[in-house]
């Protein structure tokens, strides 16, 4: 599928979304949120999918909102198509997976805050320029950065609005995993792929969990657990689990 510069495509049991704008550096006009959110409820709805690998094309992963449109998607409805794609993500219930070469900056930077597994480049750049715009961040970015990289930290990129490395990121907690540019695509589709060989339902479950999990006391936490796998345990198959 392609549409507005978003394509789909499934590769086995993988959805894989591209942005594919390079001559703006995969900046996002409404056309492009809308079909980025429509990629992604596409993917949830799909049971042939078991997980999610985003990425950019040419030397840039997604820099963002094309400014040129701010005055055509803002203020955005509740159902206009920034929400629609931000809450595309939020709701995504299948593992996502991002490749990240070159600049996230943005949006570009603030939609990796949903993915499970973000694989960087070695020269990607990443950076969230909102307090240099005169205005907040999106995307949850103010409640999940935090969570991802600690309060002090999360407090500096989103204030000074600075480039922030791949190594940084690393160190971070930000990314899962550097790499050389030239493998970024496929370092992530092999992750992809260890994960979409797995049981969907169960890592379906275990994404839900931790994103309750990490505003809960661990005692709620735990109850959680325990009825999933009340639910779980009685169809799984013991003899077909690997030891060792």
């Amino acid at each position: 599928m392609m549409e507005a510069n978003i394509t789909s495509e499934l590769d086995g049991q993988i959805w894989s979304i591209g942005i594919n704008r390079p001559d703006k550096r995969n900046a996002l006009d409404g056309m492009m949120f809308d079909a980025l959110a429509n990629a992604l409820r596409l993917a949830q709805g799909d049971i042939r999918v078991h997980c999610v690998l985003l990425h950019g094309t040419g030397n840039s992963f997604c820099s963002g909102h094309d400014t040129a449109a701010f005055g055509t998607l803002w203020p955005q409805a509740a159902n206009g198509a920034v929400a629609r794609c931000i809450n595309a993500f939020a709701e995504q219930p299948k593992p996502l997976l991002a490749a990240v070469n070159g600049a996230a900056v943005g949006f570009g930077a603030t939609m990796l805050l949903h993915a499970d597994w973000v694989v960087a480049g070695e020269s990607a750049m990443f950076r969230f320029p909102f307090a240099d715009l005169g205005i907040v961040p999106e995307a949850g970015a103010t409640a999940l950065l935090a969570r991802r990289v600690g309060d002090l930290v999360a407090r500096d990129w989103l204030m000074s609005g600075r480039p922030i490395t791949a190594a940084e990121a690393l160190r971070h907690g930000f990314v899962s995993c550097v790499v050389p540019d030239t493998e970024v695509r496929a370092s992530a589709h092999d992750y992809a792929m260890r994960l979409a060989a797995k049981p969907p339902s169960a890592l379906q479950a275990t994404r839900r969990l931790l994103l309750k999990g990490s505003a809960l006391p661990a005692r709620e936490a735990i109850e959680n657990e325990l009825a999933h796998l009340n639910a779980f345990i009685p169809a799984v198959t013991w003899t077909s689990i690997p030891h060792g």
